[in-house]
């Protein structure tokens, strides 16, 4: 008899720190998760003032090309007189613009300068070397 008190007292004992281990691993995961969500918020926040600043700069940009041009036409116009030469030197600027901004996206979309900002040329390279 004494035997089985003493087996169910361990085993009231054993089930009851198995409970409450199972409450502290519940909690713990809890607030691993609760941090987890906490950088998701975060990151998203980031994210959304990136883009943000992002078209600000981009709007700035335009305004400052806009204002440019306008500045650029009313100055030959009035050096020049001839809305022929006005138009030539825009069509020339536009062209400048346009061959930049294509040199510049096929230099930075290239799979080299990707390979080299990720650092997966250095992944290829330790990977493949033969030691």
């Amino acid at each position: 008899m004494f035997n089985h008190l003493f087996k169910g007292l361990v085993t009231a004992v054993f089930f009851w720190f198995v409970n409450r281990y199972r409450r502290i691993s519940i909690d713990v995961l809890k607030l691993e998760a609760a941090g987890y969500y906490l950088k998701g918020i975060q990151a998203g926040r980031q994210g959304l003032l990136s883009i943000l600043k992002l078209w600000l700069a981009v709007f700035f940009f335009a305004l400052g090309i806009v204002l440019l041009h306008a500045a650029l036409f009313v100055g030959l116009y009035i050096w020049t007189q001839s809305i022929g030469a006005v138009a030539l030197g825009l069509l020339a600027l536009g062209g400048i613009y346009v061959g930049v901004i294509f040199a510049a996206a096929c230099i930075l979309l290239s799979e080299k300068s990707w390979m080299q900002y990720f650092k997966a040329d250095k992944l290829v390279e330790e990977l493949t070397r033969k030691d």
